[in-house]
Protein backbone atom coordinates (compact mmCIF):
# COMPACT_ATOMS: atom_id res chain seq x y z
CA UNK A 1 0.00 0.00 0.00
CA UNK A 2 1.41 3.35 -1.08
CA UNK A 3 -0.13 5.78 1.42
CA UNK A 4 1.62 9.12 1.68
CA UNK A 5 -1.01 11.82 2.02
CA UNK A 6 -4.48 12.51 3.45
CA UNK A 7 -5.88 13.53 0.05
CA UNK A 8 -5.65 11.95 -3.38
CA UNK A 9 -6.51 13.97 -6.48
CA UNK A 10 -7.26 12.26 -9.78
CA UNK A 11 -6.50 14.44 -12.79
CA UNK A 12 -3.62 16.91 -13.15
CA UNK A 13 -5.53 19.54 -15.07
CA UNK A 14 -6.11 23.07 -13.80
CA UNK A 15 -8.74 22.06 -11.23
CA UNK A 16 -6.71 19.19 -9.81
CA UNK A 17 -3.60 21.36 -9.61
CA UNK A 18 -5.49 24.12 -7.80
CA UNK A 19 -6.76 21.52 -5.32
CA UNK A 20 -3.21 20.32 -4.60
CA UNK A 21 -1.71 23.79 -4.22
CA UNK A 22 -4.61 25.14 -2.19
CA UNK A 23 -4.36 22.17 0.18
CA UNK A 24 -0.63 22.82 0.51
CA UNK A 25 -1.27 26.48 1.30
CA UNK A 26 -3.35 25.28 4.26
CA UNK A 27 -0.74 22.75 5.39
CA UNK A 28 -2.29 19.56 3.93
CA UNK A 29 -0.35 16.99 1.88
CA UNK A 30 -1.82 15.55 -1.29
CA UNK A 31 -0.94 13.26 -4.19
CA UNK A 32 -1.96 14.04 -7.77
CA UNK A 33 -2.39 11.07 -10.11
CA UNK A 34 -2.78 11.41 -13.87
CA UNK A 35 -2.92 8.85 -16.68
CA UNK A 36 -0.86 11.04 -19.02
CA UNK A 37 2.93 10.52 -19.09
CA UNK A 38 3.54 14.25 -18.60
CA UNK A 39 1.92 17.63 -19.02
CA UNK A 40 0.74 17.75 -22.63
CA UNK A 41 -0.12 20.83 -24.67
CA UNK A 42 -3.56 20.49 -26.20
CA UNK A 43 -3.93 23.94 -27.71
CA UNK A 44 -5.30 26.76 -25.63
CA UNK A 45 -8.42 24.82 -24.52
CA UNK A 46 -9.80 27.24 -21.94
CA UNK A 47 -8.35 30.65 -22.67
CA UNK A 48 -10.09 33.10 -20.34
CA UNK A 49 -9.73 33.51 -16.58
CA UNK A 50 -12.32 35.62 -14.82
CA UNK A 51 -10.75 38.27 -12.57
CA UNK A 52 -12.17 36.91 -9.31
CA UNK A 53 -10.83 33.47 -10.24
CA UNK A 54 -7.36 34.98 -10.65
CA UNK A 55 -7.77 35.95 -6.98
CA UNK A 56 -7.97 32.22 -6.20
CA UNK A 57 -4.81 31.62 -8.23
CA UNK A 58 -3.16 34.40 -6.25
CA UNK A 59 -3.61 32.32 -3.09
CA UNK A 60 -1.32 29.71 -4.66
CA UNK A 61 1.31 32.17 -5.97
CA UNK A 62 0.11 32.05 -9.59
CA UNK A 63 -2.14 35.09 -9.94
CA UNK A 64 0.51 37.70 -10.65
CA UNK A 65 2.13 35.48 -13.29
CA UNK A 66 -1.19 35.21 -15.10
CA UNK A 67 -1.66 38.97 -14.91
CA UNK A 68 1.85 39.70 -16.19
CA UNK A 69 1.77 37.17 -19.04
CA UNK A 70 -1.87 37.29 -20.09
CA UNK A 71 -3.95 39.69 -22.17
CA UNK A 72 -6.07 41.81 -19.83
CA UNK A 73 -9.28 43.16 -21.33
CA UNK A 74 -12.52 44.76 -20.29
CA UNK A 75 -14.42 45.49 -23.52
CA UNK A 76 -16.55 43.00 -25.45
CA UNK A 77 -18.26 43.75 -28.75
CA UNK A 78 -21.23 42.00 -30.34
CA UNK A 79 -21.77 42.26 -34.10
CA UNK A 80 -24.67 41.42 -36.37
CA UNK A 81 -23.04 40.79 -39.72
CA UNK A 82 -20.37 43.50 -39.74
CA UNK A 83 -22.20 46.07 -37.61
CA UNK A 84 -21.36 46.57 -33.93
CA UNK A 85 -24.69 46.46 -32.14
CA UNK A 86 -23.42 46.28 -28.54
CA UNK A 87 -20.28 47.27 -26.69
CA UNK A 88 -19.97 46.05 -23.11
CA UNK A 89 -17.36 47.73 -20.93
CA UNK A 90 -16.61 45.92 -17.68
CA UNK A 91 -15.38 48.02 -14.73
CA UNK A 92 -11.66 48.01 -13.99
CA UNK A 93 -11.89 47.22 -10.30
CA UNK A 94 -8.97 46.77 -7.96
CA UNK A 95 -6.89 43.66 -8.42
CA UNK A 96 -6.53 41.74 -11.63
CA UNK A 97 -9.24 43.35 -13.75
CA UNK A 98 -12.36 41.64 -15.06
CA UNK A 99 -10.72 39.15 -17.47
CA UNK A 100 -7.32 37.77 -18.42
CA UNK A 101 -6.83 35.73 -21.59
CA UNK A 102 -4.08 33.13 -21.43
CA UNK A 103 -3.93 29.49 -22.49
CA UNK A 104 -4.93 26.75 -20.08
CA UNK A 105 -1.65 25.03 -20.92
CA UNK A 106 0.38 28.01 -19.75
CA UNK A 107 -1.56 28.12 -16.49
CA UNK A 108 -0.89 24.40 -16.04
CA UNK A 109 2.83 24.94 -16.68
CA UNK A 110 3.02 27.63 -14.00
CA UNK A 111 1.10 25.54 -11.48
CA UNK A 112 3.16 22.45 -12.22
CA UNK A 113 6.29 24.42 -11.36
CA UNK A 114 4.75 25.35 -8.01
CA UNK A 115 3.70 21.75 -7.36
CA UNK A 116 7.14 20.35 -8.11
CA UNK A 117 8.71 22.88 -5.72
CA UNK A 118 6.24 22.23 -2.89
CA UNK A 119 7.10 19.47 -0.38
CA UNK A 120 3.41 19.01 0.44
CA UNK A 121 2.58 18.07 -3.17
CA UNK A 122 3.43 14.91 -5.08
CA UNK A 123 2.49 14.16 -8.67
CA UNK A 124 2.41 10.68 -10.23
CA UNK A 125 2.27 10.59 -14.03
CA UNK A 126 1.33 7.52 -16.11
CA UNK A 127 -0.93 6.41 -13.29
CA UNK A 128 -4.38 5.23 -14.38
CA UNK A 129 -7.03 4.43 -11.75
CA UNK A 130 -8.81 1.13 -12.42
CA UNK A 131 -10.60 0.35 -9.16
CA UNK A 132 -11.96 2.23 -6.19
CA UNK A 133 -13.38 1.17 -2.82
CA UNK A 134 -14.20 3.09 0.34
CA UNK A 135 -15.36 2.63 3.90
CA UNK A 136 -15.95 4.88 6.90
CA UNK A 137 -12.23 5.57 7.36
CA UNK A 138 -10.63 5.78 3.93
CA UNK A 139 -10.93 5.52 0.17
CA UNK A 140 -8.65 3.07 -1.63
CA UNK A 141 -7.71 2.97 -5.29
CA UNK A 142 -5.94 0.46 -7.49
CA UNK A 143 -3.93 2.09 -10.26
CA UNK A 144 -1.77 0.90 -13.12
CA UNK A 145 1.57 2.64 -13.52
CA UNK A 146 3.96 1.59 -16.31
CA UNK A 147 2.34 -1.85 -16.33
CA UNK A 148 2.65 -2.33 -12.57
CA UNK A 149 -0.25 -2.50 -10.12
CA UNK A 150 -0.24 0.08 -7.33
CA UNK A 151 -2.57 0.55 -4.38
CA UNK A 152 -3.12 3.87 -2.65
CA UNK A 153 -5.26 4.82 0.33
CA UNK A 154 -6.40 8.30 1.28
CA UNK A 155 -8.80 9.87 3.72
CA UNK A 156 -10.49 11.70 0.85
CA UNK A 157 -10.34 11.52 -2.94
CA UNK A 158 -11.10 14.39 -5.32
CA UNK A 159 -12.06 13.43 -8.87
CA UNK A 160 -10.88 16.08 -11.33
CA UNK A 161 -10.57 13.71 -14.27
CA UNK A 162 -12.54 15.76 -16.73
CA UNK A 163 -15.61 15.58 -18.89
CA UNK A 164 -15.10 11.85 -19.58
CA UNK A 165 -14.42 11.02 -15.93
CA UNK A 166 -13.92 7.30 -15.33
CA UNK A 167 -14.44 7.74 -11.59
CA UNK A 168 -18.08 8.67 -12.12
CA UNK A 169 -18.82 5.17 -13.34
CA UNK A 170 -16.75 3.57 -10.58
CA UNK A 171 -18.85 5.18 -7.81
CA UNK A 172 -22.18 5.19 -9.67
CA UNK A 173 -22.40 8.97 -10.02
CA UNK A 174 -25.21 10.01 -12.38
CA UNK A 175 -25.34 12.98 -14.74
CA UNK A 176 -28.39 14.97 -15.76
CA UNK A 177 -28.40 16.90 -19.00
CA UNK A 178 -27.56 16.41 -22.65
CA UNK A 179 -24.95 16.81 -25.38
CA UNK A 180 -25.79 19.36 -28.07
CA UNK A 181 -25.92 18.28 -31.71
CA UNK A 182 -24.28 21.42 -33.10
CA UNK A 183 -20.55 21.18 -33.86
CA UNK A 184 -17.96 23.89 -33.37
CA UNK A 185 -14.40 24.48 -34.57
CA UNK A 186 -11.70 26.06 -32.43
CA UNK A 187 -8.65 27.37 -34.25
CA UNK A 188 -5.75 29.11 -32.54
CA UNK A 189 -3.74 31.06 -35.10
CA UNK A 190 -0.59 33.14 -34.73
CA UNK A 191 -1.08 36.41 -36.61
CA UNK A 192 -0.81 40.16 -36.14
CA UNK A 193 -4.47 41.08 -36.43
CA UNK A 194 -5.58 44.73 -36.31
CA UNK A 195 -8.36 43.88 -33.85
CA UNK A 196 -9.10 45.43 -30.49
CA UNK A 197 -7.78 43.24 -27.65
CA UNK A 198 -11.13 42.13 -26.33
CA UNK A 199 -14.01 39.75 -27.05
CA UNK A 200 -15.56 39.85 -30.53
CA UNK A 201 -18.83 37.94 -31.00
CA UNK A 202 -20.34 37.82 -34.52
CA UNK A 203 -23.86 36.77 -35.46
CA UNK A 204 -24.42 35.95 -39.14
CA UNK A 205 -21.11 37.35 -40.43
CA UNK A 206 -20.22 37.15 -44.11
CA UNK A 207 -17.46 34.70 -43.17
CA UNK A 208 -19.92 32.29 -41.47
CA UNK A 209 -23.41 33.15 -42.76
CA UNK A 210 -26.33 32.13 -40.57
CA UNK A 211 -24.06 31.07 -37.73
CA UNK A 212 -21.66 32.52 -35.14
CA UNK A 213 -17.97 33.26 -34.76
CA UNK A 214 -16.19 34.31 -31.57
CA UNK A 215 -12.68 35.80 -31.58
CA UNK A 216 -10.46 36.17 -28.50
CA UNK A 217 -6.89 37.51 -28.22
CA UNK A 218 -4.19 35.59 -26.39
CA UNK A 219 -0.55 36.35 -25.60
CA UNK A 220 2.18 36.21 -28.25
CA UNK A 221 -0.12 37.21 -31.15
CA UNK A 222 -2.26 34.08 -30.79
CA UNK A 223 -5.94 34.52 -31.65
CA UNK A 224 -8.70 32.06 -30.80
CA UNK A 225 -11.34 31.82 -33.55
CA UNK A 226 -14.38 29.71 -32.70
CA UNK A 227 -16.84 28.85 -35.50
CA UNK A 228 -20.25 27.24 -35.35
CA UNK A 229 -20.09 24.62 -38.10
CA UNK A 230 -22.70 23.58 -40.62
CA UNK A 231 -23.79 19.92 -40.39
CA UNK A 232 -22.01 19.11 -43.67
CA UNK A 233 -18.67 20.76 -42.77
CA UNK A 234 -15.76 18.28 -42.81
CA UNK A 235 -12.69 19.87 -41.24
CA UNK A 236 -10.38 16.97 -42.07
CA UNK A 237 -11.30 17.36 -45.72
CA UNK A 238 -10.89 21.14 -45.45
CA UNK A 239 -7.29 20.68 -44.30
CA UNK A 240 -6.55 18.82 -47.53
CA UNK A 241 -8.55 20.75 -50.10
CA UNK A 242 -7.60 24.27 -49.00
CA UNK A 243 -11.03 25.20 -47.69
CA UNK A 244 -9.69 25.60 -44.12
CA UNK A 245 -7.27 28.26 -45.35
CA UNK A 246 -10.13 29.99 -47.17
CA UNK A 247 -12.25 29.77 -44.01
CA UNK A 248 -9.54 31.50 -41.96
CA UNK A 249 -8.75 34.09 -44.62
CA UNK A 250 -12.41 35.00 -44.87
CA UNK A 251 -12.03 36.24 -41.28
CA UNK A 252 -8.52 37.78 -41.28
CA UNK A 253 -7.88 38.68 -44.93
CA UNK A 254 -4.42 38.43 -46.50
CA UNK A 255 -2.51 38.65 -43.20
CA UNK A 256 0.16 35.97 -42.72
CA UNK A 257 -0.78 33.36 -40.15
CA UNK A 258 0.24 30.01 -38.68
CA UNK A 259 -2.11 27.46 -37.17
CA UNK A 260 -1.08 26.77 -33.58
CA UNK A 261 -3.86 24.29 -32.82
CA UNK A 262 -7.34 23.33 -33.93
CA UNK A 263 -10.08 21.02 -32.78
CA UNK A 264 -13.77 20.35 -33.32
CA UNK A 265 -16.14 19.74 -30.45
CA UNK A 266 -19.72 19.35 -29.33
CA UNK A 267 -20.55 20.90 -26.00
CA UNK A 268 -22.46 19.47 -23.07
CA UNK A 269 -25.10 20.79 -20.71
CA UNK A 270 -24.66 18.36 -17.82
CA UNK A 271 -24.37 18.28 -14.06
CA UNK A 272 -23.89 15.48 -11.53
CA UNK A 273 -26.81 14.80 -9.25
CA UNK A 274 -24.47 14.78 -6.27
CA UNK A 275 -20.94 16.17 -6.08
CA UNK A 276 -20.17 14.01 -3.04
CA UNK A 277 -20.16 10.22 -2.96
CA UNK A 278 -18.95 9.19 0.46
CA UNK A 279 -15.27 10.11 0.63
CA UNK A 280 -15.10 10.90 -3.09
CA UNK A 281 -15.76 14.44 -4.32
CA UNK A 282 -16.19 15.57 -7.92
CA UNK A 283 -14.98 18.94 -9.20
CA UNK A 284 -14.64 20.76 -12.51
CA UNK A 285 -15.67 19.04 -15.73
CA UNK A 286 -16.02 15.75 -13.85
CA UNK A 287 -18.94 17.34 -11.98
CA UNK A 288 -20.45 19.57 -14.65
CA UNK A 289 -19.90 20.78 -18.19
CA UNK A 290 -21.14 23.85 -20.02
CA UNK A 291 -20.77 25.51 -23.42
CA UNK A 292 -17.79 27.89 -23.58
CA UNK A 293 -19.87 31.04 -24.00
CA UNK A 294 -19.44 33.10 -20.85
CA UNK A 295 -16.32 31.14 -19.83
CA UNK A 296 -17.90 28.98 -17.15
CA UNK A 297 -15.87 25.80 -17.62
CA UNK A 298 -12.41 26.12 -16.10
CA UNK A 299 -13.48 29.14 -14.04
CA UNK A 300 -16.29 27.29 -12.28
CA UNK A 301 -14.01 24.30 -11.75
CA UNK A 302 -11.42 26.43 -9.99
CA UNK A 303 -14.22 27.89 -7.86
CA UNK A 304 -15.26 24.30 -7.02
CA UNK A 305 -11.74 23.64 -5.80
CA UNK A 306 -11.57 26.77 -3.67
CA UNK A 307 -14.93 25.97 -2.08
CA UNK A 308 -14.06 22.35 -1.30
CA UNK A 309 -10.49 22.71 -0.11
CA UNK A 310 -10.93 25.07 2.83
CA UNK A 311 -13.68 22.82 4.16
CA UNK A 312 -11.64 19.66 3.68
CA UNK A 313 -8.61 21.22 5.36
CA UNK A 314 -10.58 22.16 8.47
CA UNK A 315 -12.14 18.69 8.69
CA UNK A 316 -8.74 17.01 8.32
CA UNK A 317 -7.32 19.22 11.08
CA UNK A 318 -10.19 18.28 13.38
CA UNK A 319 -11.51 21.85 13.46
CA UNK A 320 -14.85 21.08 11.79
CA UNK A 321 -17.18 18.12 11.48
CA UNK A 322 -17.77 15.98 8.43
CA UNK A 323 -21.13 17.66 7.79
CA UNK A 324 -19.26 20.74 6.60
CA UNK A 325 -18.18 18.75 3.55
CA UNK A 326 -21.82 18.16 2.60
CA UNK A 327 -22.13 21.89 1.99
CA UNK A 328 -19.69 21.56 -0.90
CA UNK A 329 -22.45 19.84 -2.88
CA UNK A 330 -25.10 22.21 -1.55
CA UNK A 331 -23.24 25.30 -2.69
CA UNK A 332 -21.47 24.20 -5.85
CA UNK A 333 -24.33 22.13 -7.27
CA UNK A 334 -26.53 25.21 -6.96
CA UNK A 335 -23.82 27.21 -8.76
CA UNK A 336 -23.68 24.62 -11.55
CA UNK A 337 -27.46 24.66 -12.00
CA UNK A 338 -27.36 28.45 -12.23
CA UNK A 339 -24.68 28.19 -14.90
CA UNK A 340 -26.81 25.68 -16.81
CA UNK A 341 -29.79 28.01 -16.68
CA UNK A 342 -27.78 30.93 -18.08
CA UNK A 343 -26.08 28.91 -20.80
CA UNK A 344 -29.37 27.25 -21.80
CA UNK A 345 -30.88 30.68 -22.42
CA UNK A 346 -27.87 31.57 -24.57
CA UNK A 347 -28.06 28.30 -26.50
CA UNK A 348 -31.74 28.74 -27.32
CA UNK A 349 -30.85 32.07 -28.90
CA UNK A 350 -27.60 31.03 -30.58
CA UNK A 351 -28.80 27.65 -31.87
CA UNK A 352 -32.62 27.87 -31.94
CA UNK A 353 -34.20 24.45 -31.25
CA UNK A 354 -37.23 24.95 -33.52
CA UNK A 355 -38.57 27.08 -36.39
CA UNK A 356 -40.42 29.48 -34.12
CA UNK A 357 -37.34 30.29 -32.06
CA UNK A 358 -35.23 30.60 -35.21
CA UNK A 359 -37.74 33.05 -36.69
CA UNK A 360 -37.76 35.09 -33.48
CA UNK A 361 -33.96 35.06 -33.25
CA UNK A 362 -33.52 36.16 -36.87
CA UNK A 363 -36.11 38.89 -36.44
CA UNK A 364 -34.33 40.22 -33.35
CA UNK A 365 -30.97 40.19 -35.14
CA UNK A 366 -32.45 42.05 -38.12
CA UNK A 367 -34.12 44.68 -35.96
CA UNK A 368 -31.03 45.05 -33.75
CA UNK A 369 -29.09 46.35 -36.74
CA UNK A 370 -31.71 49.07 -37.25
CA UNK A 371 -33.12 49.84 -33.80
CA UNK A 372 -30.90 50.39 -30.74
CA UNK A 373 -33.81 49.51 -28.45
CA UNK A 374 -33.77 45.91 -29.76
CA UNK A 375 -30.10 45.31 -29.07
CA UNK A 376 -30.60 44.32 -25.45
CA UNK A 377 -32.46 41.21 -26.66
CA UNK A 378 -29.39 39.87 -28.49
CA UNK A 379 -27.88 37.14 -26.31
CA UNK A 380 -24.18 36.56 -27.00
CA UNK A 381 -23.46 34.89 -23.66
CA UNK A 382 -23.44 36.48 -20.22
CA UNK A 383 -19.91 36.45 -18.82
CA UNK A 384 -19.30 34.35 -15.71
CA UNK A 385 -19.60 35.89 -12.27
CA UNK A 386 -19.00 34.41 -8.80
CA UNK A 387 -22.05 32.58 -7.48
CA UNK A 388 -23.88 34.00 -4.46
CA UNK A 389 -24.39 31.38 -1.71
CA UNK A 390 -27.39 33.23 -0.28
CA UNK A 391 -29.34 30.04 0.49
CA UNK A 392 -26.45 28.07 1.96
CA UNK A 393 -27.03 26.60 5.44
CA UNK A 394 -23.64 27.98 6.54
CA UNK A 395 -24.25 31.57 5.42
CA UNK A 396 -26.09 34.01 7.68
CA UNK A 397 -28.91 35.81 5.91
CA UNK A 398 -29.91 39.42 6.40
CA UNK A 399 -26.93 41.31 5.00
CA UNK A 400 -26.53 42.84 1.56
CA UNK A 401 -23.32 40.80 1.07
CA UNK A 402 -24.57 37.49 2.49
CA UNK A 403 -23.03 34.71 0.40
CA UNK A 404 -21.36 37.14 -2.01
CA UNK A 405 -17.67 37.44 -2.75
CA UNK A 406 -16.38 40.20 -0.49
CA UNK A 407 -15.46 43.36 -2.41
CA UNK A 408 -11.92 44.68 -2.50
CA UNK A 409 -10.54 47.95 -1.15
CA UNK A 410 -7.23 49.68 -0.64
CA UNK A 411 -6.05 49.70 2.98
CA UNK A 412 -2.83 50.57 4.74
CA UNK A 413 -0.90 48.66 7.42
CA UNK A 414 2.00 50.43 9.10
CA UNK A 415 2.45 52.75 6.16
CA UNK A 416 2.29 50.03 3.48
CA UNK A 417 -0.67 50.00 1.09
CA UNK A 418 -2.31 46.70 0.15
CA UNK A 419 -5.59 45.32 -1.14
CA UNK A 420 -7.90 44.02 1.56
CA UNK A 421 -8.42 40.74 -0.30
CA UNK A 422 -4.73 39.98 0.23
CA UNK A 423 -5.60 39.34 3.90
CA UNK A 424 -8.19 36.67 3.07
CA UNK A 425 -7.63 32.99 2.36
CA UNK A 426 -5.80 31.32 5.24
CA UNK A 427 -8.51 31.59 7.91
CA UNK A 428 -11.91 33.05 8.52
CA UNK A 429 -11.43 36.81 8.68
CA UNK A 430 -13.53 39.23 10.69
CA UNK A 431 -13.37 42.74 9.22
CA UNK A 432 -14.53 45.28 11.82
CA UNK A 433 -15.19 48.89 10.81
CA UNK A 434 -14.32 50.84 13.94
CA UNK A 435 -16.00 54.11 14.88
CA UNK A 436 -12.76 55.49 16.28
CA UNK A 437 -9.59 54.40 18.06
CA UNK A 438 -11.31 53.73 21.39
CA UNK A 439 -14.01 51.65 19.71
CA UNK A 440 -11.30 49.63 17.96
CA UNK A 441 -9.57 48.85 21.25
CA UNK A 442 -12.83 47.92 22.96
CA UNK A 443 -13.91 45.59 20.15
CA UNK A 444 -10.54 43.83 20.04
CA UNK A 445 -10.55 43.43 23.82
CA UNK A 446 -14.05 41.96 23.79
CA UNK A 447 -13.09 39.39 21.18
CA UNK A 448 -10.01 38.50 23.21
CA UNK A 449 -12.08 38.11 26.37
CA UNK A 450 -14.48 35.72 24.65
CA UNK A 451 -11.49 33.44 24.24
CA UNK A 452 -9.58 31.78 21.46
CA UNK A 453 -11.84 32.43 18.50
CA UNK A 454 -11.36 29.29 16.40
CA UNK A 455 -10.24 29.51 12.79
CA UNK A 456 -10.62 33.32 12.65
CA UNK A 457 -8.36 36.33 12.38
CA UNK A 458 -9.48 39.80 13.40
CA UNK A 459 -8.92 42.89 11.25
CA UNK A 460 -9.94 46.30 12.55
CA UNK A 461 -10.17 49.11 10.02
CA UNK A 462 -9.87 52.60 11.46
CA UNK A 463 -11.48 55.69 9.95
CA UNK A 464 -9.21 58.21 8.23
CA UNK A 465 -6.73 60.09 10.48
CA UNK A 466 -7.18 57.67 13.41
CA UNK A 467 -4.41 55.78 15.21
CA UNK A 468 -4.20 53.11 17.90
CA UNK A 469 -1.06 52.84 19.97
CA UNK A 470 -1.78 49.45 21.56
CA UNK A 471 -4.40 46.80 20.99
CA UNK A 472 -5.15 43.18 21.82
CA UNK A 473 -2.65 40.65 20.45
CA UNK A 474 -3.49 38.85 17.20
CA UNK A 475 -5.55 41.78 15.94
CA UNK A 476 -4.39 43.59 12.82
CA UNK A 477 -4.98 47.32 12.59
CA UNK A 478 -5.55 48.72 9.13
CA UNK A 479 -6.44 52.22 8.03
CA UNK A 480 -8.29 53.55 5.03
CA UNK A 481 -8.54 57.01 3.52
CA UNK A 482 -12.04 56.22 2.27
CA UNK A 483 -14.59 57.67 4.70
CA UNK A 484 -17.32 55.56 3.06
CA UNK A 485 -15.48 52.24 3.25
CA UNK A 486 -17.92 50.68 5.73
CA UNK A 487 -20.86 51.49 3.44
CA UNK A 488 -18.95 49.87 0.57
CA UNK A 489 -19.22 46.65 2.59
CA UNK A 490 -22.86 47.17 3.56
CA UNK A 491 -21.96 48.16 7.12
CA UNK A 492 -22.07 51.11 9.48
CA UNK A 493 -19.16 51.96 11.72
CA UNK A 494 -19.31 49.63 14.70
CA UNK A 495 -20.26 46.60 12.56
CA UNK A 496 -18.33 43.72 11.00
CA UNK A 497 -18.51 41.04 8.34
CA UNK A 498 -17.06 37.53 8.49
CA UNK A 499 -15.23 36.41 5.35
CA UNK A 500 -14.63 32.72 4.63
CA UNK A 501 -11.38 31.35 3.25
CA UNK A 502 -12.87 31.36 -0.25
CA UNK A 503 -13.60 35.08 0.09
CA UNK A 504 -17.39 34.80 0.44
CA UNK A 505 -19.21 36.61 3.24
CA UNK A 506 -20.52 34.13 5.81
CA UNK A 507 -21.75 36.34 8.63
CA UNK A 508 -22.10 39.81 10.06
CA UNK A 509 -22.54 41.47 13.42
CA UNK A 510 -22.19 44.54 15.58
CA UNK A 511 -19.73 45.62 18.25
CA UNK A 512 -21.65 43.58 20.85
CA UNK A 513 -21.73 40.32 18.86
CA UNK A 514 -19.15 37.58 19.28
CA UNK A 515 -17.19 36.59 16.22
CA UNK A 516 -16.74 33.05 17.45
CA UNK A 517 -20.52 32.48 17.28
CA UNK A 518 -20.55 33.52 13.64
CA UNK A 519 -17.61 31.23 12.93
CA UNK A 520 -19.41 28.31 14.58
CA UNK A 521 -22.48 28.97 12.43
CA UNK A 522 -20.26 29.03 9.33
CA UNK A 523 -18.76 25.63 10.19
CA UNK A 524 -21.80 23.73 11.43
CA UNK A 525 -24.74 23.40 9.02
CA UNK A 526 -27.04 22.57 11.94
CA UNK A 527 -25.96 25.47 14.14
CA UNK A 528 -28.84 27.62 12.89
CA UNK A 529 -32.16 26.70 11.31
CA UNK A 530 -31.22 25.27 7.96
CA UNK A 531 -32.80 27.12 5.05
CA UNK A 532 -33.99 24.79 2.33
CA UNK A 533 -31.85 25.08 -0.79
CA UNK A 534 -33.85 25.45 -3.97
CA UNK A 535 -33.83 22.27 -5.99
CA UNK A 536 -33.39 22.63 -9.75
CA UNK A 537 -36.32 21.86 -11.98
CA UNK A 538 -36.00 19.34 -14.77
CA UNK A 539 -36.15 22.21 -17.25
CA UNK A 540 -33.01 23.71 -15.74
CA UNK A 541 -30.90 20.67 -16.45
CA UNK A 542 -32.50 19.07 -19.47
CA UNK A 543 -32.75 20.15 -23.01
CA UNK A 544 -35.93 21.99 -23.84
CA UNK A 545 -38.31 20.03 -26.01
Amino acid sequence: MHTVAPVGIIGAGPVGMVCALRLASLGIRSVLLDAKPALVKQGSKACLIQGDVVEILDKIACGERMRDEGVRWNVGRTYVRSKVIATKTFPLDLGFGPFINISQHRLEQVMLGEIEANPLCEILWSCRVNEIAQDAESVRIVAESDGAREEHAFQYLIACDGVNSSLRGMVGAELDGYTHNARFLITDIKAKLPLHKGRHFYYDPAFNPGRQVVIHPQPDDIWRIDWQLAPEDDIEAEKLNGKLDRRIRAVIGDIDYEIDWLSTYRFHQRVLRNFRHGRVFFAGDAAHSFPPYGSRGMNSGIQDADNLIWKMALVLKGEAGDALLDTYHTERHAAAVENLRITEDTLKFMVPPNRYRRYMRNTILHLARLMPAMRRFVNSGKMAEPYVYAKSPIVAAGHVLSGKLAPDAMVCEQGVEARLRKYFGRAFTCVYFAKDAEDAKAFAARQEQTANVPHASIIVILPPAQEVQSIAPDTRILTSNDPDLAQHYGCHRGEWILVRMDGHVAGHGTHADRVRDAVRNALEPGARSVRKTEEPSDQQIRRAA
